[in-house]
C-alpha cells in the first residue's frame, strides 16, 4: 500500500471553496451553518431577501432561479466511483495472458463475463450496462487519466474535480462551465450534487450549483398543525423590523421552507441515506419534475480495494447496475433523450494484485457513458500491460479533459475551452443532439404547460365511445392500450387555440380491476391516474386536461379490458372566455331533507328544476358551476345527468351507479338562462346532492393546463407523511410552491384517489384556514380504490385540508392544473 486508507467522504467535504474567500459566505454556506443542510428555495417577491445580500457577485437577485430545460437542452448525470475503481475486473479484457498473469487470483474468467466483444467482458454484476451496450447506447472509454498521475486519493480527486492537473484550483470544471452558461444572471436549479456537501466540481468563480438531500429535508416537509405555526411564524419575521440581519436571517429560513416543500413533493420518504440507488433515484425525480437541472452529480465510497478486494468490488459492481437500472426505471421515458450518464473516479488500480487480495493506487482505467443518443462502442486505447513490473502504473491513452470536452461540447451545448482552459480533443461521443430521436424529429418535451386560459361552457356532447366505435375503433381497451381522442374541432371545440378540454371519461364493461390515465396527446403518459374501475359497474369521473399538440388527449389502461365513453362538457382558450372563482365548499341540494329541492328519491324519467344562481354563493351573471353531484341509495343500477336549463337532453351522463352505492363525480356544468340547471336520470329511485365549490363568471381567475404530475401518495410518504389518513385526522397538504403549482395559484385541479380503505367512510377536501365544510368528494367502501376530480380553492398559505373521518385509507393527489387570477 502506498498511503493510508482515507475516508473519501470526509476528503470531499474539504474540497469545497475556502470560507475566506469573498464568496464564501453565500446563501448555501450560511444554510449549511444553520444546519438546514439544503441548498436554497424558491424566494417569492422582491427585495429584502438574505439572496439580495449574500448572492455571489455579478449575479442578478431577480433572476437567479432557473426555468425549465429546454426542447435541445442536454441533461448529464455524473456518478463518482470513489476511492478508484479497478478498471481491469470492470471491463475485462479476457484474452489478454498478462492480464491473468498479474491480477493473478483476483482475475475473472471470460465466461463470467457479460461479452462485449471477442476480447473484452464486463462484470457479470452490469446487467443493465450490458443492455445498454446491446441497443448501442454505450461508450466505454478506456485509458483515461492524466500527465503525470498522483495516487494520493485526495490531490487525484481535486486533480479530477478541477479539471485543472498539476495546479491548485478553487474552481472545478463544471462549475466554470456554470459561469458560462449562466453567465451571472441565474443559479439555483442549473447544477446539483445529490448528498451533504457541494463538491469542488460544482464550484465556479462567479457561479455555484448547490446540494440536494438524497434523503426528503426533515425541517419544512412535516405536515402537523404545530409544525405549521411554526413555519407560518417564520414566514412573519421577514419583514425585516427588526433590522437587515434579523430580516436576513428569516429570508434564508424561508428559502429552505420553499425548497422543502419542492423537495418533498420529489422525493420520498424512507430512501436510505447514503445509498447510490437513492441518489440517482432522487436525481431521476429531479429530471422529472424538470426544474432546469443541466447537470447533477453523485457518488459514493469503498472503491478502494487493497484488500480483499473481490467480494468488496462485487459488491460495488452491483450497486452500481442497481443505482444505473433505478434512475432509468423512475426516469419518465421522455426524457432519455435528453439525459446522459457519465461516470468518473480518481484514479484505477494496479494490474499486478498484492498479496492482501486486493490492488493498489494505479491509473488509467476506463468509464461508461449511457444515453439514448450516445454513439456506442469502444473509444480510446486499453493500456499495454506488457512488461509492466510489480509497482509499474499503467500509461493513460485519453486525457480525462478530452472526456470532459467530448460531454462539454458534443452534449451540454459547447464552452469546453474556457471551462478547461484549452483545446482537448472531442472523442465525439454521441450520435445525435440533445432531444433528437432516430427517425431526425426532436421528441417532444415530456410536459405540457399553456398559457392561462378561460372557460367556454358547452351543452354536453358525446365525442368517443368504444363500444360502438363513435370517432374512436369498435373494441374495448385492453392491458397497456391506449386510445387517442380527437378533441379540437370537435362538437364545438374550435380546431384550434382551445388548451384544455372539460371531459367526462367513463370506464365501461371491465373485466377486472384497472385503472384509466388521461394525459395530453402525444406527450409521454405520466405515472398518474384518473379512474379506478373494476367488473360489475361502470365508473367515470370528470377530467380538465391539457390538449395535445396533435389537438387530441389519450386514455391508457392498466389491465384487463374494458370499453371507453369520453364526453365533452366545455373548454379553455387563451381568448374570450369566462374566469373561475373558487367558492368555500357549500351544499346546495340534498334530497334526503328536502334541501334545494323536494324531498325523497329522484324517480327514472323526473326532471328536478333546481336554482343555482343566488345560491351558494353563485351569483348573478355566472354561466357554468362547479358541483360534486353524488348519487346515494339507487335502487337499481343506473345514471344521473345534469343538462342546463332550457337546453334539449343530451346523451351523456355524469355519474354512473350500481343498486346501493354512494357515488359521487366532480361536474361543471352550464348554466341555463333561468339561472337554473335540469337533473334527471335513469334507473330506479335515488337520493342525489350537489356540492358547490365554485363557478365561472366574467371575472376571476384563468386556468393554467399542465401535463398531470404525482404530489401526494401516502403509500409512499410523497407530499404527505407515510402513514394512512384519518380517521377523524385531517392533514394539511402544501401545493403553491410544489410541482410546478406558483405560489400566487388561487385553486387547484387535482385527482384525489382512496386506496386500502379500510371500512365505510368519506374524503373531504377544503380550504386551509377554513373550517370543515360538512361536504364530501369521495365516497369510500372497504376494499375499494375510487378516486375523483376536486377543484379546490388554496386556503391560507396554499395548502388544503384532507379528511377522512371515519376510517383509515391511503390517499393519492395527482396535479392536473391550477388558477391564476
Amino acid at each position: 500500500m502506498l498511503e493510508h486508507d482515507i475516508d473519501i467522504a470526509a476528503a470531499l467535504r474539504h474540497l469545497h471553496a475556502p470560507e475566506t474567500d469573498p464568496y464564501a459566505l453565500g446563501r448555501r454556506n450560511f444554510l449549511k451553518l444553520v444546519g438546514m443542510g439544503v441548498g436554497a428555495g424558491l424566494v417569492a417577491g422582491t427585495g429584502g431577501s438574505l439572496l439580495e445580500h449574500l448572492i455571489l457577485p455579478g449575479h442578478d437577485p431577480e433572476t437567479w432561479a432557473l426555468g425549465p430545460v429546454g426542447a435541445n437542452d442536454g441533461i448529464l448525470l455524473l456518478v463518482g466511483l470513489y476511492g478508484g475503481n479497478d478498471g481491469l475486473n470492470t471491463v475485462v479484457p479476457f484474452n489478454d495472458s498478462e492480464y491473468y498473469r498479474q491480477h493473478a487470483h483476483l482475475a475473472i474468467p471470460g465466461s463470467a463475463t457479460l461479452p462485449l466483444d471477442g476480447n473484452h467482458g464486463l462484470h457479470s454484476e452490469l446487467t443493465t450496462l450490458k443492455s445498454f451496450w446491446d441497443a448501442g447506447q454505450l461508450a466505454i472509454v478506456d485509458g483515461v487519466g492524466y500527465p503525470n498521475p498522483d495516487l494520493s486519493h485526495f490531490n487525484s480527486l481535486a486533480h479530477w474535480m478541477s479539471g485543472r492537473p498539476g495546479q491548485v484550483s478553487t474552481s472545478g470544471w463544471v462549475g466554470r462551465w456554470l459561469d458560462g452558461y449562466l453567465d451571472g444572471t441565474k443559479d439555483l436549479y442549473a447544477a446539483a450534487e445529490v448528498g451533504s456537501t457541494i463538491p469542488l466540481h460544482l464550484v465556479g468563480e462567479r457561479s455555484r450549483g448547490t446540494a440536494v438531500p438524497e434523503s426528503r429535508p426533515m425541517f419544512g416537509v412535516s405536515t402537523t398543525a404545530d409544525d405549521y405555526r411554526l413555519y407560518d411564524a417564520i414566514r412573519s419575521m421577514r419583514n425585516g423590523a427588526n433590522g437587515q440581519w434579523h430580516g436576513a436571517v428569516a429570508d434564508a429560513f424561508v428559502d429552505h421552507l420553499d425548497m422543502s416543500a419542492q423537495l418533498g413533493s420529489v422525493v420520498p420518504a424512507d430512501l436510505p441515506a447514503g445509498s447510490i440507488v437513492s441518489k440517482l433515484e432522487v436525481a431521476a425525480r429531479l429530471v422529472n419534475a424538470n426544474l432546469g437541472f443541466r447537470v447533477l452529480t453523485a457518488g459514493w465510497n469503498d472503491f478502494d480495494t487493497h484488500a480483499r478486494q473481490p467480494g468488496t468490488h462485487d459488491a460495488r459492481m452491483k450497486e452500481l447496475n442497481s443505482a444505473l437500472a433505478k434512475f432509468f426505471e423512475v426516469l419518465d421515458p421522455a426524457w432519455t433523450s435528453r439525459v446522459t450518464v457519465m461516470t468518473y473516479s480518481e484514479f484505477g488500480r494496479t494490474s499486478w494484485a498484492n498479496d492482501g487480495y486486493g490492488t493498489d493506487h494505479g491509473s488509467a482505467a476506463p468509464h461508461f457513458v449511457i444515453g439514448a443518443n450516445v454513439k456506442g462502442g469502444f473509444y480510446g486505447q486499453r493500456p499495454s500491460l506488457a512488461g509492466l513490473g510489480r509497482w509499474d502504473r499503467m500509461q493513460h491513452t485519453v486525457d480525462f479533459r478530452s472526456y470532459y470536452t467530448s460531454a462539454i461540447d458534443g452534449w451540454l451545448g459547447g464552452g469546453a475551452s474556457a471551462a478547461l482552459g484549452g483545446n482537448y480533443e472531442n472523442l465525439g461521443l454521441f450520435r445525435r443532439a440533445p432531444g433528437v430521436l432516430s427517425n431526425g424529429t426532436t421528441a417532444p418535451l415530456p410536459s405540457v404547460s399553456g398559457e392561462p386560459a378561460t372557460f367556454v361552457p358547452l351543452a354536453p356532447a358525446r365525442i368517443a365511445d368504444t363500444r360502438s366505435g363513435f370517432m374512436v375503433p369498435a373494441q374495448p381497451l385492453g392491458p397497456g392500450d391506449i386510445v387517442r381522442v380527437k378533441v379540437a374541432g370537435m362538437f364545438g371545440v374550435p380546431p384550434t387555440g382551445a388548451t384544455a378540454v372539460v371531459a367526462n371519461v367513463t370506464a365501461v364493461d371491465a373485466t377486472s380491476p384497472h385503472f384509466f390515465t388521461v394525459f395530453p396527446g402525444a406527450t409521454s403518459r405520466p405515472g398518474t391516474s384518473n379512474i379506478n374501475g373494476g367488473p360489475g359497474r361502470p365508473v367515470p369521473n370528470l377530467v380538465v386536461m391539457a390538449i395535445g399538440a396533435d389537438g387530441c388527449i389519450e386514455v391508457y389502461n392498466s389491465h384487463g379490458y374494458t370499453h371507453c365513453l369520453v364526453d365533452v362538457f366545455g373548454y379553455f382558450t387563451p381568448s374570450s372566455g369566462d374566469r373561475f372563482n373558487a367558492l368555500a365548499p357549500s351544499r346546495l341540494f340534498d334530497s334526503r331533507i328536502g334541501q334545494g329541492v323536494r324531498p325523497g328519491k329522484l324517480a327514472e324519467g323526473e326532471i328536478l328544476d333546481i336554482d343555482v344562481v343566488g345560491r351558494s354563493g353563485v351569483p348573478a351573471g355566472a354561466t357554468a358551476v362547479v358541483m360534486n353531484l353524488t348519487a346515494t341509495e339507487p335502487e337499481s343500477p343506473g345514471f344521473l345527468r345534469l343538462t342546463p336549463s332550457g337546453e334539449a337532453r343530451a346523451e351523456t351522463s355524469n355519474v354512473n351507479f350500481y343498486a346501493w352505492d354512494t357515488v359521487p363525480n366532480l361536474t361543471i356544468c352550464k348554466i341555463g338562462a333561468n339561472g337554473r340547471i335540469l337533473l334527471d336520470g335513469v334507473g330506479a329511485g335515488t337520493h342525489v346532492i350537489g356540492d358547490v365549490f365554485g363557478y365561472f363568471g366574467p371575472s376571476g381567475s384563468q386556468l393554467q393546463p399542465c401535463s398531470p404530475k404525482r404530489l401526494v401518495d401516502t403509500r409512499e410518504g410523497l407530499g404527505a407523511d407515510k402513514r394512512p389518513v384519518g380517521p377523524g385526522q385531517p392533514i394539511e397538504i402544501t401545493v403553491a410552491g410544489r410541482v410546478g403549482v406558483p405560489q400566487h395559484a388561487t385553486a387547484v385541479v387535482i385527482n384525489v384517489a382512496a386506496t386500502n380503505v379500510a371500512d365505510w367512510s368519506y374524503l373531504s377536501v377544503w380550504p386551509a384556514g377554513q373550517p370543515d365544510p360538512g361536504t364530501s368528494n369521495l365516497n369510500l367502501s372497504p376494499g375499494q380504490t375510487v378516486a375523483n376530480l376536486v377543484i379546490c380553492q388554496l386556503g391560507d398559505g396554499g395548502r388544503l385540508m384532507l379528511q377522512n373521518p371515519l376510517a383509515h385509507c391511503d390517499v393519492i393527489v395527482d396535479v392536473m392544473g391550477f388558477f391564476v387570477a
